[in-house]
This record gives structure tokens, sequence and C-alpha cells, in this order.
């Protein structure tokens, strides 16, 4: 098991598959531990590796790099890589970069995520449609940003 202070990484192999569940934030800072996993996960040359993200909670444009380069790396392998039960905010980012097509799906899995425990945060509940919210452009005006020049 990987643990950065807001992210918690567990691998474990059942068969032929390889199963990196993932509870808490994904970007920039835990990066790293993320893509070692990953690796970690394919060293082993399973049939299958299945990426679940059911419990992240933040998934930045970091995170979507390094699942396309274990997405890469576990073709040049000939590893069937599936994400399983993407949370929310994961589909959201796929749907915004058009990446899904490059990361297929797969709903359900063996088991239940892993439940959070220790110093992360806790989850946020949301209420209504992406973007419907308080964005840095104002409440409920949409997800785009202003800009300032000068």
């Amino acid at each position: 098991m990987v643990r950065a202070p807001d992210l918690r990484i567990e691998t474990r192999r059942t068969g032929t598959t390889v199963r990196c569940a993932l509870v808490g934030a994904l970007h920039q800072d835990n990066q790293d531990a993320f893509a070692r996993a990953l690796h970690r996960g394919l060293r082993s040359r399973p049939e299958r590796l299945r990426v679940d993200l059911r419990a992240v909670d933040l998934f930045t444009s970091s995170a979507l790099d390094t699942l396309l380069r274990a997405r890469h790396a576990a073709a040049v392998l000939g590893v069937a890589m599936a994400l399983d039960s993407p949370s929310a905010c994961v589909r959201r980012v796929l749907e915004i970069t058009r990446a899904g097509p490059f990361l297929p799906v797969e709903d359900g899995g063996p088991g239940p995520a892993p439940r959070r425990t220790g110093r992360g945060r806790a989850e946020q509940s949301r209420t209504g449609p992406p973007g419907s919210g308080p964005t840095p452009s104002g409440p409920g005006r949409g997800p785009g940003l202003r800009r300032h020049w000068g």
C-alpha cells in the first residue's frame, strides 16, 4: 500500500488480474506515487490491469497524463488495461478532454473500494450538474475562467 497525505493506493493481484485501487486526490504532487503503483502493477505482466477510481475526489491533468502513459506501457506489454468505476470527477475530465476512447471503462468489479481512513480529506457531497456551483467567474455562471490582461 502506498500513502501520500491525500492519496491511498492499494494494489492486489487476483489470478491474472492486477487491481490498483485509489482513494483520495490525484494531482501533480502525488503523480510519481501513482505512476510507480501502476508500473508495479504492470511489472508482473498480468493479463489485465484494472484501475479502480471510484473513490477519487480530485482528478487533474497530471493524473490523466499518468493514466495515458500507463495505457501506452500496458499496450506495449500486451496487458489489457481498464478503468474500474471512475468517479464523477474522473468521468468529467475524460469527457472534457475526449480521452475516453483511449481509456476503456468497466463499471463494477470485485469488492468495494477501500474506505478512506487517516488524514485524508472528507468526501464532499455535491448537488446539481457540473458547473452549477460557484466558479471563478461567479456563482452559476458556468465553468469559464475570467482572464485579466494587463
